[in-house]
């Protein structure tokens, strides 16, 4: 059995990891990406921003890894087209590889809004490892830097840019920062806590234009205002690759979609990860990627197993903070909510018509985190 892999991301490194226990010694598993990097921890490549790490420090499985499981890593190659007929696949280097079956692992991009002046030089996103080389080569030139888009990587890249000793400033569109996972009491005390550490926060801001001769030098607001700057970067959400299934009968909606068996509709053909949609949803972010890698990696090698979705759930630290949106948030009707705020925390869990604590939002130290998470997840 011939496998091909597209992506050497947690999804499709995750599905390897379950080939390789059932292999036998027939069986070939070949993984493509286009980075020159092998799998490496995605979530912490914003801490390459301020020179603290750089990506050779958060590689997981290097090219040894894979060489020693005998795995065949193409690494800077790009899949460029897939014959679904045949089971060819072609990439840019003008080669064709065949597969008896085929993971699509093959992530996201990050999303360019159309802003004028995009194109000027430091102006950034940030999505793989070659973009935060090339942040960090001019980090160390610069003084000030603007992060458009107060999400969870707008806002630990704009920690990060303070760390490495810039004047960062977080452009908002939204009346409160982290809006999809927050409520606004919630926003609004995480961004006084932000605030405290130096990081400008602007809300309810929109970007009209990036000024500049050659590189960004100004950003000019919709309400006209302007902030110098040296450096940008876009943090303004991901999109599914789809484009590589666009000439092929793949099923496509915002990703690639696929069944609790990570299968698409075209037989032998599997997604998982950024690039994957399950029920409607594409969930962006590396826990639900790796499950629905194993599951892909033990389906497509004739084992059991069955992705039925993800609690959505972020538990992690911004600019060292606490913060926690787990569950259900944000509910009416027969929900209860009970709040504990303070200047220093705020705390709101809710609960259905049973008493069942369904979600929470934590923003700050709250000395009961765990056992309250663990409540939430049953």
């Amino acid at each position: 059995m011939r496998y091909l892999v597209v992506g050497a991301g947690v999804a499709g490194t995750s599905a390897i990891k379950e080939m390789i226990k059932v292999r036998d010694g027939k069986d070939e598993i070949v993984v493509f990406t286009e980075e020159p990097f092998p799998f490496y921890y995605r979530p912490r490549l914003i801490e390459c921003l301020s020179g603290e790490v750089d990506v050779d420090d958060i590689i997981i499985n290097d090219k040894s890894w894979f060489e020693n499981n005998d795995i065949e890593l193409h690494l800077e190659e790009k899949i460029l087209s897939i014959d679904t007929s045949v089971k060819f696949v072609e990439s840019d280097k003008a080669k064709t590889y065949y597969y008896d079956k085929l993971l699509l692992a093959n992530g996201a991009h990050s999303f360019v809004p159309p802003i004028k002046g995009c194109k000027l030089k430091n102006v950034f996103t940030l999505r793989n490892g070659k973009d935060a080389e090339e942040i960090y080569s001019k980090v160390k030139n610069c003084s000030t830097a603007v992060v458009v888009g107060g999400g969870l990587l707008g806002l630990e890249s704009a920690y990060n840019f303070a760390k490495a000793g810039l004047k960062p400033y977080v452009l908002e569109k939204s009346p409160y920062l982290l809006s999809q996972q927050l409520d606004e009491k919630g926003g609004k005390l995480l961004q006084k806590k932000l605030e405290d550490k130096n990081i400008e926060i602007m809300i309810e801001a929109s970007t009209e234009e990036f000024i500049g001769s050659d590189k960004v030098e100004t950003v000019k607001l919709e309400d006209g205002s302007t902030i110098d700057t040296d450096l940008v970067l876009l943090s303004t959400g991901v999109r599914s690759n789809i484009d590589l299934v666009a000439d092929t009968p793949i099923e496509t909606n915002r990703g690639i979609v696929v069944d609790s068996k990570m299968k698409t509709n075209v037989d032998s053909v599997f997604a998982a990860g950024d690039a994957a949609e399950y029920q409607g949803r594409v969930y962006g972010i590396w826990p639900p990627s790796m499950e629905e890698g194993k599951v892909a990696g033990k389906i497509m090698t004739g084992q059991k197993a069955e992705f039925n979705g993800f609690i959505p759930s972020h538990s992690l630290k911004i600019a060292g903070i606490d913060v926690v949106s787990i569950g259900e948030l944000n509910k009416g009707g027969d929900y209860r909510e009970e709040i504990i705020l303070d200047n220093d925390i705020y705390v709101k869990v809710i609960e259905d018509e049973n008493g069942e604590k369904v979600g929470a939002i934590i923003v700050g130290e709250y000395k009961d985190k765990k056992s309250l998470i663990d409540a939430i997840k049953g």
